[in-house]
């Protein structure tokens, strides 16, 4: 029988950082080989996740072969502009950048009111003054959209959240298809638990998702390793695009990153969740509430499922990859 209190202690996210670069690096190049790619490009935002990512594949293929694509809209966070610029910078990369509030604008993403206002402040203001006049939190809403009990003003923000980056990888694979490159992403293990992303989007789709079965705790460590800036390295877990929200485990949890991941693991290893919380020092109603968001955004982690079928012949051999002239 495991013992919760062994566990469940943030040294189980240790890892050897030259071990896993190299491992990531070598699936990098692997893929990059058989797509038959001139370049790679990857969404840059200026945070953890993305300027991992980026780094990875100069490592690999050079910074003459790595694309970073920024792409911002009028009401994001304009440190991931600045963020995003330093990374470019210190990888010595060629950037792209593109603004997509035009596309958001057309999609009903944005009111074309509000869009002529330079206003991020502004929009937080409404949403804090929103939230409150319902009594809700960021937390609370996420829980009632997973649920589907979210009322229509709060799908309105969903969908606006959610339309960005959806844009976004839509934006991003035009780039792709017309500069022949392969499309990196930046999606993780912890995120991804507990529906963190928006599926569809960005944060979901890409080529390759060189993280995506990394914690990030282990993604924080790779960023030492590899000597990312330390302003990136510092940056909280920022969604970027929902304002008011400048930690998303926080925002939603009340936990930290940390903690998030360490209930992970609780629930993936059969734990119950009140010993859960017991190892972990914190309440009860928060690994529940950890727990329920795993279980209910499994149908975001799976994408087109379809029913299976037992037909009597075998199935085809997979095609050989090959390799580029």
């Amino acid at each position: 029988m495991i013992n919760p209190n062994e566990l469940l202690r943030k040294d189980i996210f240790g890892i050897d950082a030259s071990e896993i670069a190299r491992k990531i690096e070598e699936f990098i190049a692997t893929e990059f080989l058989v797509s038959n790619r001139n370049k790679i490009v990857v969404p840059i935002s200026g945070g953890l996740d993305s300027s991992v990512v980026v780094a990875l594949c100069v490592r690999d293929v050079g910074p003459d072969k790595v694309v970073g694509l920024m792409l911002p809209e009028l009401f994001g966070n304009p440190e991931a502009n600045r963020y995003g610029i330093m990374i470019a910078k210190s990888l010595g990369i060629e950037t792209k950048k593109i603004n997509i509030t035009p596309a958001a604008i057309g999609l009903g993403g944005f009111d074309p009111f509000f869009s002529l206002i330079s206003g991020r402040k502004y929009l937080e203001k409404i949403i804090a003054r929103h939230m409150a006049k319902r009594s809700h939190s960021a937390g609370r809403d996420y829980m009632a959209w997973l649920q589907g009990d979210l009322d229509k003003p709060g799908r309105k923000v969903v969908f606006k959240v959610n339309s960005k980056q959806r844009i976004r990888l839509l934006i991003t694979y035009k780039y792709a298809d017309k500069n022949n490159c392969l499309v990196a992403g930046s999606s993780h293990q912890t995120e991804v638990m507990v529906g963190l992303f928006c599926k569809y989007g960005i944060d979901d789709c890409a080529d390759i998702m060189p993280l995506k079965n990394l914690y990030r705790s282990h993604i924080v460590q790779l960023a030492d390793y590899l000597e990312i800036p330390p302003k990136i390295r510092k940056r909280t877990p920022n969604p970027d695009i929902v304002p008011g929200v400048t930690d998303k485990y926080r925002g939603y949890f009340g936990l930290t990153s940390e903690l998030v991941e360490l209930i992970i693991v609780g629930y993936l290893n059969n734990i119950a969740p009140k010993q859960i919380a017991t190892a972990l020092n914190i309440d009860d109603d928060k690994v529940e509430a950890v727990i329920l968001a795993i279980e209910l955004s499994e149908p975001m982690r799976n994408h087109s499922r379809a029913p299976g079928f037992d037909f009597y012949w075998s199935k085809p051999s997979k095609p050989k990859k090959t390799s580029r002239v």
